[in-house]
């Protein structure tokens, strides 16, 4: 069982799709808006779908295990390797566990706190063009629609994390939900 999970991920580039001119035209506002709605709408399809979209150049996880876990990386693509340590006495030494880069398994111990690190940079390549037209969707109707849309009206001051629960208004109303559907990773 994970007691406690401490997730940190460094990206690359944003895709170039969709065009943040053709975006602002639609919405009828500024191409600095849209080139930002854009980046939003990245991440929220990557959290709607649990697949990264754009590079991630570093990734590391820090999770407190109190019994024998099968943990599941959580990006996909997953990495072709992990760096895997364990806190021990003040330090993180190396410690060797199994890893199945197809699945992004990792076997672990408990209780231990583990600090695992992706080996290289994960590059998932070019979106699909579904995955781009609902990017597109996303940007286009968040821009359109008052910054107090009612899909968003649960979340706290300063809550900035998504979850697929917290998108489904936005997805559904912008039409993306359904051009995703097929992208989205079962638990």
């Amino acid at each position: 069982m994970i007691e406690s999970i401490e997730t940190t991920f460094t990206r690359g580039d944003v895709p170039s799709a969709p065009n943040a001119s053709y975006v602002a035209l639609e919405a009828g506002t500024l191409e600095t808006d849209a080139r930002d709605m854009i980046a939003a709408a990245w991440q929220q399809a990557e959290a709607y779908t649990g697949r990264s979209y754009y590079p991630v150049t570093a990734g590391q996880v820090v999770l407190k295990i109190l019994g024998p876990e099968l943990y599941t990386w959580p990006r996909h693509p997953f990495p072709a390797a992990l760096t895997v340590e364990v806190w021990s006495q003040s330090d993180w030494v190396p410690h060797s566990e199994i890893y199945i880069p197809a699945l992004g398994l990792i076997e672990l111990e408990g209780p231990l706190l583990y600090r695992l690190t992706q080996v290289g940079t994960i590059d998932p390549g070019t979106p699909p063009q579904h995955v781009q037209q609902a990017v597109f969707n996303l940007a286009c109707y968040q821009l359109i629609h008052s910054p107090a849309r009612r899909e968003f009206k649960s979340q706290n001051a300063g809550d900035s994390g998504f979850t697929r629960e917290s998108l489904m208004g936005v997805m559904y109303g912008s039409g993306a939900g359904a051009l995703l559907a097929s992208e989205v990773r079962k638990p």
